[in-house]
């Protein structure tokens, strides 16, 4: 039972949707005009996708590679994220035997098929929950196993593309959001999380139906509150007293994911909690300031799974780490600067950047590494960046350099943590993004909305 002062909320973020001419924003910030024409177009495509692999026209590694493509270029339900494709390309990756690969493709073909109602789409949920439970409880490296908390998102939107008058899709936003005005706690299953989603979005289409005095859809509801979140991405604060939520929490709308779906701090281990603090300390000297920064860096690419080799103060002019995955002949030469008010290049640190690279890479290539990138560490950055990196990139073995912000840092890291995440995953967000990476680049990649 929602109650009043809940529903007002529910009906307050309705009519700041309807205010702002229903504008609908994907992860990039980009304006979504006509979505929902865009997604009814999409939609039968996706079907014809759906059928050939019911039908056995298409093999399981090919429906999984047709409907990564298609969302590459029609990303209209935020598939391409965590929950989506990189859970199925976990799924697929874990059944490596020929009798796995058939076991799997009968399960995915009984949980995607469209269910007649509720208790059938709950057994679904439960079917997929045991399979990847079977899996991610097994595997050493949890990060090399799909993670079964996907299995509500992935299967809700197989059954929307098939009729999403029916079946809402279970997005972290979403629940994100029923979290903020108190409609949301935690389930111990996935079959009981999805029972009180629907139920609570039916309930929501409902009071707006009321409200409007006119029929509201799934994508209606999720439309309004896609953009509505509240969800801290800084350290919680002790209080002694509940704050109180009223109308006015909830009258302004966050842009498109600049804030995780999630509180951060809830992942990241106390031992890097404070690298942000440390990059802007203003008491300490210098050089204590910097080592502690640099040691919290270290840290930090240790959790995510890099092999580390840490430099820095102490072992003469060097970078102050140098992060290495063996796997896939990757490496990172790191620098770290502890800048309160924004790090500017100076001529000697462009002086030493140079030295490091001649120094480190031939070493590296002779450790069987190919790949080499240059990442520097600071709270904020100044502008005259560019020629320099083009300069770098161009004339020397380093492929790709990088500005990256203390908080994107530690969004990697909780997003790792949080979505068991493989070291490529994190490497490829580092290496596809552009040139300076601030948290909401990070937010946008990786969040599975």
């Amino acid at each position: 039972m929602i109650q009043e002062n809940t529903k007002k909320q529910i009906t307050t973020i309705w009519d700041k949707y309807i205010a702002d001419d229903k504008k609908v924003i994907d992860t990039k910030g980009n304006d979504l005009a006509d979505i929902d024409g865009n997604r009814e177009r999409a939609i039968i495509s996706l079907n014809t996708i759906l059928n050939d692999f019911f039908q056995d026209r298409i093999d399981i590694a090919e429906f999984k590679t047709s409907i990564d493509s298609f969302n590459k270029q029609n990303n209209l339900w935020g598939f391409t994220s965590v929950k989506g494709q990189m859970f199925f390309n976990l799924l697929l990756k874990t059944a490596e035997s020929d009798d796995q690969s058939k076991k799997l493709t009968k399960l995915l073909k009984e949980c995607i098929t469209i269910p007649s109602d509720l208790p059938l789409a709950l057994a679904k949920i439960e079917a997929l929950d045991k399979y990847t439970l079977a899996i991610f409880n097994n595997v050493p490296d949890k990060r090399k196993a799909p993670n079964p908390s996907s299995v509500c998102y992935f299967l809700s939107y197989f059954w929307q593309i098939q009729n999403h008058h029916q079946w809402p899709i279970m997005y972290s936003s979403l629940i994100a959001s029923f979290t903020e005005i108190g409609l949301w706690s935690d389930h111990k299953t996935q079959k009981d999380a999805y029972k009180t989603f629907f139920e609570l979005n039916e309930s929501i289409k409902q009071i707006l139906s009321v409200h409007t005095s006119k029929p509201i859809t799934n994508w209606d509801t999720e439309h309004a509150f896609w953009n509505f979140k509240n969800v801290s991405g800084s350290p919680k604060l002790a209080s002694t007293k509940k704050e109180k939520k009223d109308e006015s929490t909830i009258t302004s709308i966050d842009s498109p994911l600049a804030s995780a779906t999630f509180d951060i701090y809830d992942f990241i281990p106390p031992i890097t909690a404070k690298l942000i603090d440390l990059g802007n300390e203003t008491e300490s000297s210098s050089s204590a300031k910097g080592s502690k920064f640099e040691k919290a860096v270290c840290e930090v690419f240790r959790q995510l799974g890099f092999d580390v080799n840490a430099l820095g103060q102490g072992t003469g002019r060097e970078p102050d780490l140098i992060a290495i995955h063996k796997v896939d002949n990757i490496a990172f030469i790191i620098d770290a600067k502890a800048y309160a008010n924004g790090y500017m290049l100076s001529a000697s640190d462009e002086r030493a950047i140079r030295e490091y690279i001649l120094h480190h890479c031939p070493k590296l290539k002779n450790e069987g590494i190919r790949k080499i990138g240059f990442i520097i560490i600071s709270n904020s950055f100044k502008s005259g960046f560019d020629e320099f990196i083009n300069d770098i990139t161009w004339n020397t073995d380093i492929k790709r350099f990088t500005l990256l912000h203390s908080d994107a840092l530690l969004h990697l890291l909780a997003y790792k943590l949080k979505d068991q995440l493989p070291l490529s995953s994190i490497i490829d967000a580092i290496v596809s993004l552009g040139s300076t990476i601030k948290a909401t680049d990070i937010i946008q990649k990786l969040d599975d909305i």
